[in-house]
């Protein structure tokens, strides 16, 4: 075989071994991921397709905005980070890699809840907290319609802990019942509960005096106590 001949093959066959990984790595798929809010839930990263067999990592620019633990997005504070997803060398396969940007936007707090840090945080109160057996009560100190303070419930910060809700009918009429509200300083109005009423678009509130029950239209404004 000439000098020349195989010359020519090792070309080809660079450019064979070019074509299959590529000089700076395979071409990549696609590579996206879905706009967020403050304080929504973890996610899963789908990787790109690739032809490489190496497996993929991935890194966040801004762990402030969000951080990953292996494909696990978790989400913080509102702004942009730049998610890179990185395969390594693997035999003739060169390290490759593609980004895509994570938007996160501030979310949106129900009042009387501000947000600080990326959280909706429950103002201050002078009214006390209560606790009844394992669970602790928020003091109902404002009031609000029954959608708005079921969202206050859910999305705020109270005492430093999330996870709280609006009382069912049972539960709060247990609390007046026991007499834990005396001298707590909590308002003596009605107070919305978790249950529906017997009328369309209706939810039962309880009068934190009397305990007396009534079926109130989800726009009337009640006050609002939560429990975790």
């Amino acid at each position: 075989m000439s000098f020349k001949r195989l010359l020519s093959l090792t070309a080809a066959a660079a450019l064979l071994v070019l074509s299959a990984c590529g000089g700076h790595g395979v071409e990549l798929g696609d590579f996206t991921v879905p706009n967020k809010v403050e304080g929504d839930a973890p996610f899963e990263l789908t990787p790109p397709s690739s032809k490489s067999p190496g497996a993929f990592t991935f890194t966040s620019s801004n762990p402030q905005v969000a951080s990953i633990a292996g494909r696990t997005v978790t989400v913080h504070l509102a702004g942009t980070t730049t998610i890179t997803a990185s395969q390594p060398e693997v035999g003739s396969y060169n390290p490759t890699s593609t980004s895509t940007v994570l938007t996160v936007t501030e979310r949106v707090c129900e009042a009387p809840s501000v947000r600080q840090n990326g959280q909706c945080v429950a103002p201050a109160t002078t009214a006390g907290f209560v606790t009844r057996g394992e669970i602790v009560w928020m003091p109902a100190s404002f009031v609000l319609d029954w959608a708005k303070a079921d969202a206050f419930c859910k999305n705020t910060t109270i005492q430093g802990k999330t996870g709280w809700k609006l009382p069912t009918q049972a539960d709060l009429a247990a609390l007046i019942e026991s007499g834990q509200l005396t001298g707590q300083d909590w308002a003596a109005g009605n107070a919305w509960t978790a249950d529906a009423g017997t009328g369309t678009s209706t939810h039962v509130a309880l009068n934190l005096a009397t305990g007396t029950a009534n079926a109130s239209g989800s726009e009337v404004k009640a006050y609002v106590t939560c429990m975790r």
